[in-house]
């Protein structure tokens, strides 16, 4: 069942010009698998709207499911650095960051998490030592636990980049350092304005606090259920989790206009 939460009504909408969906937690299950019914809903939409991808996820993990699902338009990894076009794999658009502040991140991660990985000139880099143009969209860790990864950007200088706490679909929490005032807000913004569509006219779908700036940019706000309280407050609706396939419910009613 999709819930309405107060002062939001619940028979008249505007059908969104265009679809924006998050993957870890949202369509994209532990076993990184999404089912049938998602795949089928996505690829049904993408025949009506302009559909993408917006992750915080590298470039070519997106560019393998939007594939997946059948998107062609430009889709949205990096936590909104990078826009690419999943058919060529070629960058639209990308916000780097300065090399002093990235280097800085990445010295600063090493030392305070047990993973490092980055993303140059939209090379996946497993290691950091092995990064080469330091022309970098974000920069993820790994930490044990939420805490650790809050902690670590309660501490880095606010005023040097943007950070969030994520966790991915197995539960690991990751923070994801982008250039300062580079989101997903911003890669809503990119995309609406390469697909031709008005950003404010855009539904999106989310479940962690890095979707959060995409709220801010779009009409329709869909929050998966056990999404954080800050989103299922500003949520135009709030739907089941993934084990529900809740974001097909949203689909269903707003794009296909089947409910």
């Amino acid at each position: 069942m999709i819930s309405i939460p107060q002062g939001y009504a619940s028979t008249a909408f505007e059908v969104p010009s265009g679809l924006l969906i998050d993957l870890d937690g949202t369509v994209l299950p532990e076993n990184n698998r999404p089912t049938k019914r998602v795949i089928d809903a996505i690829a049904e939409a993408s025949r009506l709207i302009p559909v993408a991808v917006a992750s915080g996820r590298v470039q070519d993990d997106v560019c393998h499911f939007a594939r997946l699902f059948g998107l062609t338009v430009p889709q949205i990894s990096d936590n909104g650095a990078t826009l690419i076009d999943p058919v060529t794999g070629r960058a639209l658009k990308r916000h780097i960051l300065d090399r002093e502040t990235a280097e800085l991140v990445v010295s600063d991660l090493k030392k305070s998490s047990y993973r490092v990985l980055a993303c140059d000139a939209g090379r996946f880099v497993e290691d950091p030592d092995q990064i080469e143009d330091w022309k970098i969209t974000i920069v993820m860790a790994k930490f044990d636990s939420e805490a650790e990864a809050r902690g670590w950007i309660e501490r880095f200088p606010a005023d040097k980049v943007s950070s969030y706490a994520t966790v991915d679909n197995l539960g690991h929490w990751y923070v994801d350092c982008t250039p300062l005032g580079v989101n997903k807000g911003t890669g809503a913004r990119n995309f609406a304005k390469e697909v031709g569509v008005d950003a404010s006219k855009l539904m999106v779908i989310g479940d962690g606090w890095n979707d959060v700036p995409m709220f801010d940019v779009a009409g329709t706000r869909i929050a998966m259920e056990g999404a954080p309280q800050e989103m299922l407050e500003r949520a135009t609706e709030v739907v089941p989790g993934i084990d529900h396939d809740g974001a097909v419910l949203a689909i269903e009613k707003y794009v296909l206009n089947l409910s």
